[in-house]
C-alpha cells in the first residue's frame, strides 16, 4: 500500500511538474532557507538569462548574484516566514532577446508552499509578462493627456471669442458651453451640464421653441438659423442670433448638437436707426415729387392745347421717369414698413379675375415691344388686400417685360385647384443660373443678363413681393432656365373660414 502511494505521489509529481514546465507564465520553486533552486521552468530561466543547467539544484544568489542587490532576499525570508503571499506588480526586467536590449515588465507573485510532510518551507514564484498591459496603459494615459490638452486649448480658445458656443447631446441636454454664455446666464459648467433650457434662466416660450429646434434639427439632420431676443437674470436686454448644427458620428449618425450664438444688438439697433431713417427720407421725398407730377401733368394741358408738341413729348418723358422713382420710393416706404412690421393690409373679398384684367390691360398700354396673353380663370373670389396683390402682380409683369428684350410674348396664366388660386407670369428672355435662384427673393438681388449686364432697378421689387404673399398666408416661387426664360408663380386660398366670412361680411354691411 505504501509502495502503491510512493508510486501516485511521484505521478502528481511529474505531471505537476510537467505542467510548470510547459505553463504560459515564469515558474520557479525555492527551497529551504539557502532558497535552493528546485524548478526553474524555461520563460523564467529566460528573465535569468541562464540555462536549466546553469541553475538547477543551486542556491539562488549564487546562480543569480545579481538579484542580491535588489531586495530579492528580503522578500524572500518575508514570505517564507510569515507566510504572506508578496506580489510585485509591472516590474521592469532588462532581457536581451536576439541580441537586442528590452526591458519587459513583469508581475511577480511570491508564495510559500510546504512539502507533504511539512517539514522543508518552499517559495514558489509566479512571473507574468504584463508589458503588452502596460504599453495599452501608457498609450491610454499619454492619449488621456492629450486629450486633456486639447480640451483645455478648445477652451481657452472658445472663451476668448464672444461668441457663445455649446453642445447638446441627443436629448437636448447641454454638455458643454464656453464661458460668455456661463457669464450670460450667471452659472458655472458644472450647473449647466445636464440641463436644457427649461432648466435654465430662459421665458418658458423661448425654452419652448429653443428644445423644439434641437429636436427638428436632430430629425431633419440640417442646420437651423433664427433669431431671437433675450433677457438675462441680470436684467440686460439683448438681440442675438444663433445656429444649431447637427454633429456626426462614423456610422453617420447624429451624436450631437452644435451650437453657436452672437449677439446682434448693436447690428439691430444700427437697423432700426436705418429704417426710421429710410422711412422718414421716403416720405419727406413723396410730397415734392407728387408735386412734380402735377406740376408736369398741368403743363402737359396746356402744351397740348398750345400745339407744343415737342414741349408734350419731353414732358410725358418726364412723367415717365417721375413714375419710376414715384416706385422707388414707395418701395423704400414698405420696406421701412416690412422691417417695422407696420405694413398695413387691408383685407376683403374680392375678384381676382378683374384685378388680372385690369393690371393686364393697363401694363399692356405701356408696352409696345409685348404681348401678353392672359389665360385661364379663377372663377371664385380671393380673400386678401386687393391692392397689395395687385402691386405683386405689376411687380411680376414689369419684370417679364424687362428680363425678356428680345421677346414679344408674356403668357399669363390663372388656374384654380381645391381652395387655391395659382397665378403665373412666364415670359422666354434671359433666365436666371440655378445656383441664383435661391437668392431671387432676398433684398437688393439683380439679375445680370449677357456679357453680365445688370439691369436697371434696386432689387427690392421681388423681396416685397415675396413678404406681401407670405404676409397674405400664401406661396410664390419660380421656374427658370438660362436662355429660355422664367416663369414666376404664387398661390393663394380662394376664401377664408366660414366664421371669418361671416364676420368680414357684418363688417361689409355696416
Amino acid at each position: 500500500m505504501t509502495k502503491r502511494k510512493n508510486v501516485e505521489g511521484e505521478r502528481e509529481k511529474e505531471l505537476l511538474h510537467s505542467l510548470f514546465m510547459q505553463a504560459p507564465v515564469a515558474i520557479a520553486i525555492f527551497r529551504g532557507s539557502h532558497y535552493i533552486i528546485d524548478l526553474a521552468n524555461p520563460l523564467i530561466c529566460e528573465i535569468w538569462e541562464r540555462t536549466q543547467a546553469q541553475v538547477l539544484n543551486k542556491p539562488l544568489f549564487e546562480a543569480l548574484p545579481e538579484a542580491g542587490g535588489q531586495g530579492l532576499e528580503e522578500i524572500l525570508n518575508t514570505v517564507l516566514t510569515t507566510g504572506k503571499t508578496h506580489i510585485g506588480e509591472e516590474l521592469p526586467v532588462t532581457l536581451y532577446r536576439q541580441g537586442k536590449k528590452e526591458t519587459v515588465y513583469f508581475t511577480f507573485v511570491y508564495k510559500r508552499i510546504y512539502d507533504q510532510n511539512e517539514e522543508t518551507s518552499s517559495v514558489i514564484v509566479f512571473a507574468t509578462d504584463v508589458s503588452e498591459q502596460m504599453v495599452a496603459r501608457q498609450k491610454t494615459e499619454q492619449l488621456a493627456t492629450l486629450i486633456e490638452q486639447q480640451v483645455q486649448i478648445f477652451d481657452t480658445v472658445l472663451t476668448a471669442i464672444q461668441d457663445f458656443v455649446y453642445t447638446f447631446d441627443i436629448s437636448g441636454r447641454f454638455i458643454y458651453s464656453n464661458k460668455p454664455l456661463l457669464d450670460l446666464l450667471g452659472i458655472t459648467l458644472d450647473q449647466i451640464i445636464g440641463k436644457n433650457f427649461h432648466d435654465l434662466p430662459y421665458p418658458p416660450e423661448l425654452a419652448t421653441a429653443l428644445q423644439a429646434q434641437i429636436a427638428e434639427v436632430i430629425k431633419t439632420q440640417k442646420p437651423l438659423t433664427a433669431e431671437t431676443p433675450y433677457t438675462n437674470p441680470a436684467g440686460h436686454h439683448g438681440y442675438y442670433e444663433y445656429i444649431f448644427v447637427p454633429v456626426f458620428g462614423k456610422d453617420k449618425e447624429i451624436v450631437a448638437v452644435a451650437g453657436s450664438t452672437r449677439d446682434i444688438t448693436q447690428r439691430k439697433i444700427l437697423e432700426q436707426q436705418k429704417d426710421v431713417f429710410m422711412g422718414i427720407v421716403s416720405h419727406e421725398l413723396k410730397t415734392p415729387v407728387t408735386s412734380l407730377k402735377v406740376f408736369g401733368q398741368v403743363l402737359q394741358r396746356r402744351l397740348r392745347r398750345e400745339g407744343n408738341v415737342e414741349a408734350v413729348k419731353h414732358l410725358e418723358k418726364m412723367d415717365a421717369q417721375i413714375n419710376k422713382l414715384t416706385v422707388l420710393i414707395n418701395d423704400l416706404l414698405d420696406i421701412a414698413r416690412l422691417d417695422a412690421e407696420q405694413l398695413q393690409f387691408h383685407e376683403n373679398f374680392f375678384s381676382f379675375d378683374e384685378l388680372v384684367d385690369e393690371i393686364v390691360e393697363e401694363i399692356q398700354r405701356t408696352t409696345d415691344t409685348h404681348n401678353l396673353v392672359k389665360e385661364g380663370h379663377a372663377t371664385k373670389p380671393v380673400y386678401g388686400d386687393r391692392e397689395r396683390i395687385g402691386q405683386v402682380i405689376i411687380n411680376l409683369l414689369t419684370n417679364a417685360i424687362k428680363y425678356s428684350p428680345h421677346s414679344d410674348k408674356i403668357r399669363v396664366t390663372t388656374s384654380t385647384s381645391s381652395n387655391k388660386v395659382t397665378f403665373c407670369v412666364q415670359d422666354f428672355g434671359i433666365g436666371i443660373e440655378e445656383e441664383k435662384q435661391s437668392q431671387v427673393f432676398e433684398r437688393f438681388f439683380r439679375v445680370s443678363g449677357d456679357n453680365q449686364k445688370i439691369y436697371p432697378g434696386i432689387g427690392l421689387g421681388l423681396y416685397i413681393a415675396k413678404e406681401i404673399i407670405m404676409k397674405q398666408g400664401g406661396h410664390i416661387w419660380l421656374e427658370s432656365e438660362p436662355g429660355k426664360g422664367s416663369t414666376f408663380c404664387f398661390r393663394l386660398q380662394i376664401e377664408k373660414s366660414d366664421i371669418q366670412q361671416q364676420l368680414n361680411a357684418g363688417v361689409a354691411e355696416r
